[in-house]
């Protein structure tokens, strides 16, 4: 599939885009306020904060907006400190998905990433292609559209992005989506590291992932849990 990946810089912004598929993306590319006024949002994408879906002229395509958690959160929602355009998460996030698709792994087509930079404060967004008629693993479990053989794939997923050498920093049943075939996908890769070629050890991010999944079940339920998590790691150890 072919990709232009393009770095616009401007006093204020800064953009990583995806030459073939647009010209240069300004800020407003970003706001969920021109999209609407385009009556081009489809929708929002539950439980994953600020992340819209959008119809753009190059093709469906999620939206989402870098918001703080934690303590953090209490001084600036939105805004984070500047120390230059290539680290900041868009860009980081968006450069770690470029090297990821490329390299085939499983993850949403990067389209474009803008960071705006005012001072010592930054904010800013990132543009996915949208997986077709996907759906998160949090949504399937919720609404017990789990079929057999989904917790097998998903381990299976899973191993191959650690065997690449990628380390998800948020790995829960929200940032896993499968499609209408049953392909598993990761999504959200604020902070995470690739390092091609350099298995990393994932126990890490099953343990977060299993937090997720505990969640989901009610204490009376969890000898289910355990099958499925059984199921998971078979999938995982294959």
């Amino acid at each position: 599939m072919r990709m232009n990946h393009v770095i616009h810089k401007e006093e204020s912004w800064a953009v990583a885009y995806d030459a073939s598929l647009m010209s240069v993306p300004g800020p407003d590319y970003f706001s969920v306020e021109y999209w609407r006024s385009q009556q081009a949002v489809t929708g929002e994408a539950i439980g994953r904060g600020s992340a819209w879906y959008l119809e753009a002229p190059h093709g469906p395509v999620v939206l989402r907006h870098y918001l703080r958690g934690g303590w953090a959160a209490a001084f600036s929602r939105q805004s984070y400190f500047f120390t230059g355009v290539e680290k900041s998460r868009p860009f980081r996030e968006y450069h770690v998905l470029v090297e990821m698709f490329a390299d085939g792994l499983p993850v949403p087509r990067p389209v474009a990433a803008l960071c705006q930079h005012h001072g010592m404060l930054s904010t800013g967004a990132l543009m996915t292609a949208r997986i077709p008629s996907a759906k998160t693993l949090a949504e399937m479990v919720s609404s017990g559209d789990v079929v057999d053989g989904v917790w097998i794939r998903v381990g299976e997923c899973i191993r191959k992005f650690h065997e690449a050498g990628a380390w998800h920093a948020d790995l829960n049943i929200r940032n896993i989506l499968l499609d209408q075939d049953l392909k598993v996908y990761l999504i959200d890769f604020d902070r995470a590291q690739y390092s091609p070629g350099k298995p990393v050890n994932g126990e890490g991010n099953l343990k977060r992932l299993k937090r997720s999944l505990q969640k989901f079940w009610t204490p009376a339920n969890l000898p289910e849990l355990q099958v499925v998590w059984n199921e998971l790691e078979a999938g995982y150890e294959k």
